[in-house]
Parts: structure tokens; C-alpha cells; sequence
């Protein structure tokens, strides 16, 4: 079937399946935006291309333009399709870059990942191997206190995923309807899968937006529109190319550069309603490209060609590639930092694209193309299993980091763990940890902590800040005798939920004191509203904690690991603590005045954390007198932290305003 594209008093005419050089220009494009998004350059208004992440959602809808354009000409010109086929082509098309890629980001892995972030690295590539790493990353990045995702490697193959779970779904389905239907039949039943899949999409992200980034009933009607496209041409539909229609490239450039520059994510019904005018306009490059146009030209010129089709090669390389510059980056990526990496993802990809991606695709019999790809499986999966096995064998960056170190833990995510051992100690049958941490324990909901007798109940309510105090008080038990402490969790994303399970606990029932101890983030006022809103007038004794210090270097370690890796001498670390209050985050500290006039207007009293991390508004304590690191991030305490602040409280007579009987802020 041949379809006439009208174009003003001349007519070109194009088969559907001719290569159309336009659609590598929108690949260009939508790779070189997810590129400059994921180097999260800063701008006074706060990171260049803050939607670039869109440039995603323009992929899914090419690919299913272009799958689906495919398997329909197959059908039309065989009468079937061959499943097998479809999945070999996809098979040559997917795993030998990818396995190229994660080959060679074996051995950086180790040389510059900690061993909990090897383990991680390990069992990612598995993840995208399998295909699921969107449901991976979805649990990995919902845990409290998760790494950045810029710092994981293989974070991007979620889309990946995303893709391959929908083409199991959808090729099965096409073949079914095109079986038993005309193509026109096919195109409408097509259009309401489209409908259906994006009202799942809209209901989805309304629920849960983060699980639906990453669930691929929430991107189908994406795929499903190019699917649309390429079905309509097929059907005989002609794109019209004269009047109004003339100027939807144009239109449609404007819509993505607009998208691409002022959307953000945090902001963003997405992906749903928000994510329309990028899919859109997608369609509408795709739909009414026309060789006289000027649009179509530039996208259709060399160089947009040329990024392309070296578009899958990019897109690989360039997340590793940042992931690992940004560990090894001390402090903020500078501009030459980020322009060698540039720079390494396309020298990375033009080696790939010619070396690996063209000949396996085009040029490899199928017997060597298996034996190939099963041996460069073996590796990855191997070291996956010696991954779990060692639970994270020393890494060569642990290694090459011990010495400078030396009593101190090298891996923070070492630290956040044992940050919650006294709890675990205290009710073994649960593990709570950054897995759970988002809701409250089963222990504090429906355990009694306090022992009894004649002793002052104090129950601390918070995240996991709340968990800090929990381990200073408990760490300094004599200082503090006559008291007995227990903790109940809340989450802000859940607080008004958290807040009816409290009062119905048995701890909140036999509690004198009720210690109010979160984190307090930019809704502070209206969060620290509603806690005094549910604990008072209860009988309670209310003590209300201000912020503590937060502190952030700019890059991807602790103020701690950045000075010291920067320095390369733990002597150096004598002179941190008095450098600390600059990289302070002043927010908190302008916070503490608002949340004390808060608490003594309800009656509570008010009690600085602030000054227990930093005693002298020229001195905060990152480093112990023994040398030792007090926070493994850029505001939790570890347990040589919490010791030394514990005693600070005691010091500060905290015992004092603890008691029930106390009186006054």
C-alpha cells in the first residue's frame, strides 16, 4: 500500500516502511536533552533542562511507531508474523551493546564503588538483563535514606525495561487482532487501548506517582500512540501537509523545547495529563514530516542523523559514565569534569556503535551471535552470585580508601545500619531498617516498651532523626537515670495516617512525656501543626526539638569523606570541624526560630538540637575527639555521633526538661 503526502501543488509519495531520516533528527533530540538533564547543570532558577527527562517519553513514542510500522508490514506482505523473528531482531538490537556496556563497567565498578554499592551494581545488572529493572530501581530508590540515582550506574535501564515488558504484551495481542480484523478494524481497537491505557496511567500517578513512573501501564498509551501512527498510515490515512498543517513541525518543535526547558518532574502530573503536549508533539514531527519543510530538513541533515543512530549507544553510556565521574568527582562536578564526560560517552559509543552494535545487529550468523552473548552473560551473572555470596567483598575503592580511614568506616551505608541496631536489639523478631522505614514498626504500634515503675515515660515521635535521639539518649542510659524511652515512627508523606495509629499505641497510653523529634522539611509548619494538634491536651508532658545541623559539600559524599578524600590526610581532619558551619545549610537554622515560637505557643517546650552538632556558631562537630566520623550523610548520626551528642543533651540538662513536671520552654 502507497500513501500520497500532499505538499502544496506536488505530491511525494512514500511506502510506510521507507527509511525516514527525520526520525533519527528526533532521536538526536530527545538523547542530547535526557544527556544534558542527566548532568544536572545548575541555573539560577535550578538545573538546566529541568524536563529533559521527557526526552524518555519521545523514545517510547518512536519505538512504537517504528515496531509496530514493522510487524505490520510483515503481515501485510506475508500474512503473519513471526514471533520468533520479532524477538531475535530485538535480541540484536538490545543485548550486545548492553552487555558491552555493563562488560566494561565491571571492573570500574570495582575499582570505584564501595562494597555496598557493588552489591548493588551487581544485582542491577541482572535486573537489566531480565528486563525488570524498572520494578528494581522502583523498591531500590523508595528505601529511606536511598543513594542519589545519579550515582547508580545502571538506574536508566528502567526504560529499557519498560519497553520489553510491553513488547511481550503487545506483538502477541497484534497478531491476534490483525488475524481476525482489517487494518482500519485494527486501528480503532489500537486508538482504545490508547484511551484505556492512559486513563490507567492518570488514576496510577494520582495514587502513587513514584510507582508509576516505573510501571509500564503507566507509559503503554505512549508506545501505543506511535503504535496509532504507524497503523494509520498502514490503513491508508493521509497526514495532510497543506495549510494549518504545514506549520505543526514548527509548533511541535516549540511544545518540546518548552517542555524541555520549564517542566520538572516534582511538579508534574507525570506520566498523565502533564505529560500530553511532549507526546503530542512527538506525534506531530512524526506525523507531518514533509521533505519541503524546514523542520524536517535540519532533523533530516547529517549531524542530527549522525546522533541518531548512535542515539542506543548514548543513551547506555552516558548514565555510567556519569555515575561513576560523579563518585570519583570531589565535592561539585566542575564544567571541564562534565565536558569529559561528554566527551568519554561519545568516544565510548562511536567504538561500540561500529565495533559491537552494527556487526551483531547485521552481520552475525545466529550460532556465534548465541554463543557470543551467552558468554558475555556468564561474567555478569557470575559475579553477581560471588556479590551475594561475599555480601560485598571488599571492593578495590574500600581498599585503596582503608588506609586513609583507618577506625573508620569506609562505606556509609556500613553506618546507616548499624544506626539502627539498638532497635533491633530491643525487638529482634523485627528488622527495621531503611527497607521500612517509611511507616511505623510493628514494635512501636502494637508493643509496650516501658517496663514499668517509677520512671519518666518518654516517647520520641519522628523518622528517622527521631531514631538519632532515640540512640543518644539510650547511649547515655546514665545519664539520663529514671528514664525510660521508646519510639514511634512518622512519615511525612503519611502523617496524618501515622498520627491516628500513635495515640491508639500502648506507649503513647503509658507515656508522661511525648519528645517531638523529626526532620523538618519545607511543609514544616503545617507537619509540626498537626503532631502538636494530635498529642496535646492527651495529659502528655510535650518537648518539642529544633532542627539539627545539616550539612552538604555539594557532591556525592558526606562533608566527612569529601574533606578527607580531598585532603588525602586524616591529620587534616583536626581542622574540619571549625570549616564546618560553611557548608552548614542555613535553612534549618532559620527554621529553629518558627518551630520554637510553634511549640511554646502550644504549651510545649522547646529544645534546641541544633546546638548539640554545633556548640560554637564557628565550630560543628563532624569529627569526634577520638576521630571519629559523627554523621554517615549530610544529617543522621552515627553511633559515635549519637554518644557524643547524647552526652551534650545530658550535659545541656535535657534530664531536666524531660521530666513530666517540668515547666516552661
Amino acid at each position: 500500500m502507497r500513501n500520497q503526502q500532499e505538499d502544496g501543488q506536488k505530491t511525494v509519495t512514500h511506502t510506510p516502511s521507507t527509511y525516514r531520516p527525520e526520525i533519527d533528527g528526533i532521536r538526536a533530540i530527545a538523547v542530547s536533552v535526557v544527556l544534558l538533564y542527566h548532568l544536572k547543570i545548575a541555573t539560577a532558577q535550578g538545573a538546566f533542562l529541568s524536563g529533559g527527562f521527557l526526552g524518555v517519553d519521545v523514545f517510547f513514542v518512536l519505538s512504537g511507531f517504528l515496531i509496530t510500522g514493522i510487524l505490520v508490514d510483515e503481515f501485510q506482505r506475508t500474512g503473519r508474523i513471526s514471533i520468533t523473528r520479532f524477538y531475535g531482531r530485538r535480541a540484536r538490537r538490545i543485548l550486545p551493546p548492553l552487555l558491552m556496556v555493563m562488560l566494561v563497567a565491571l571492573p570500574a565498578a570495582w575499582l570505584i564503588l564501595l562494597p555496598s554499592e557493588l552489591d548493588r551494581f551487581m544485582f542491577s545488572q541482572v535486573a537489566a538483563l531480565a528486563f525488570f529493572s524498572n520494578i528494581f530501581w522502583f523498591f531500590e530508590l523508595s528505601e529511606y535514606g536511598a543513594q542519589s540515582g545519579l550515582l547508580q550506574p545502571f538506574l536508566h535501564t528502567w526504560s529499557l525495561a519498560i519497553e520489553e515488558q510491553f513488547y511481550l504484551v503487545f506483538p502477541p495481542l497484534l497478531i491476534v487482532l490483525m488475524r481476525r480484523f482489517s487494518v482500519r478494524s485494527v486501528l480503532w481497537c489500537v486508538a482504545a487501548l490508547t484511551l484505556a491505557g492512559f486513563g490507567v496511567a492518570m488514576l496510577t500517578t494520582a495514587l502513587h506517582p513514584a510507582f508509576s513512573f516505573y510501571t509500564p501501564t503507566s507509559r503503554a498509551w505512549e508506545m501505543l500512540l506511535g503504535s496509532f501512527m504507524a497503523i494509520a498510515l498502514r490503513a491508508g490515512y493521509r497526514p495532510r501537509l497543506d495549510g494549518v498543517f504545514r506549520g505543526v513541525p514548527v509548533l511541535s518543535v516549540l511544545v518540546l523545547v518548552w517542555a524541555f526547558v520549564s517542566q520538572d518532574l516534582v511538579e508534574m502530573r507525570h506520566p498523565g495529563v502533564d505529560t500530553i503536549p511532549v507526546i503530542l508533539a512527538t506525534c506531530g514531527l512524526i506525523w507531518c514530516a514533509n521533505p519541503k519543510e524546514p523542520v524536517t530538513r535540519l532533523l533530516s541533515s547529517g549531524p542530527f542523523v549522525w546522533v541518531g543512530k548512535l542515539s542506543y549507544s548514548l543513551y547506555l553510556w552516558h548514565f555510567p559514565v556519569f555515575a561513576f565521574g560523579r563518585v570519583l568527582s570531589v565535592g561539585v562536578p566542575s564544567v571541564a569534569e562534565m565536558a569529559l564526560w561528554i566527551a568519554l560517552t561519545f568516544a565510548l559509543s562511536i567504538a561500540g556503535y561500529h565495533l559491537v552494535e552494527k556487526p551483531f545487529r547485521f552481520h552475525l550468523a545466529p550460532r556465534p551471535f548465541g554463543l557470543l552473548i551467552g558468554l558475555a552473560i556468564l561474567p555478569v551473572l557470575g559475579l553477581a552470585g560471588f556479590s551475594a555470596v561475599n555480601d560485598g567483598a571488599q571492593s578495590g575503592r574500600a581498599q585503596a580508601l582503608a588506609a586513609l580511614y583507618g577506625p573508620n568506616e569506609v562505606d556509609n551505608s556500613v553506618l546507616a545500619r548499624a544506626s539502627w541496631q539498638l532497635i533491633n536489639r530491643r525487638f529482634p523478631d523485627e528488622d527495621i531498617g531503611p527497607w521500612n522505614a517509611q511507616r511505623p514498626s510493628v514494635s512501636g504500634t502494637t508493643k509496650l516498651w516501658f517496663e514499668g515503675g517509677d520512671t519518666h515515660k518518654v516517647l520520641l515521635i519522628g523518622d528517622s532523626l527521631s531514631k538519632d535521639i532515640y540512640n543518644a539518649l539510650t547511649l547515655n542510659a546514665d545519664q539520663f537515670q529514671g528514664f525510660e524511652f521508646a519510639r514511634f515512627n512518622l512519615h511525612r508523606q503519611s502523617l496524618a495516617e501515622d498520627l491516628k495509629i500513635l495515640v491508639t499505641t500502648p506507649n503513647f497510653a503509658a507515656a508522661d512525656v511525648v519528645l517531638v523529634a523529626p526532620n523538618y522539611y519545607r511543609e514544616y509548619r503545617r507537619a509540626l501543626d498537626q503532631m502538636l494538634g494530635a498529642v496535646s491536651g492527651r495529659g502528655k508532658h510535650i518537648v518539642v526539638l529544633g532542627n539539627t545541623a545539616k550539612f552538604n559539600a555539594g557532591g556525592a559524599q558526606p562533608l566527612f569523606d569529601w574533606y578527607l578524600i580531598k585532603t588525602g590526610d586524616r591529620s587534616a581532619l583536626e581542622t574540619l570541624n571549625a570549616l564546618a558551619p560553611k557548608y552548614e545549610d542555613k535553612r534549618s537554622r532559620v527554621q529553629n526560630a518558627d518551630i520554637r515560637t510553634i511549640a511554646e505557643a502550644a504549651g510545649a517546650t522547646y529544645l534546641p538540637r541544633r546546638t548539640l552538632v554545633c556548640p560554637q556558631e564557628d565550630l560543628c562537630t563532624l569529627v569526634t575527639p577520638e576521630g571519629m566520623k559523627t554523621m554517615y550523610d549530610g544529617v543522621h548520626w552515627t553511633l559515635e555521633g549519637a554518644r557524643l551528642f547524647g552526652r551534650r543533651a545530658a550535659e545541656a540538662g535535657w534530664s531536666e526538661a524531660l521530666r513530666p513536671d517540668h515547666i516552661g520552654g
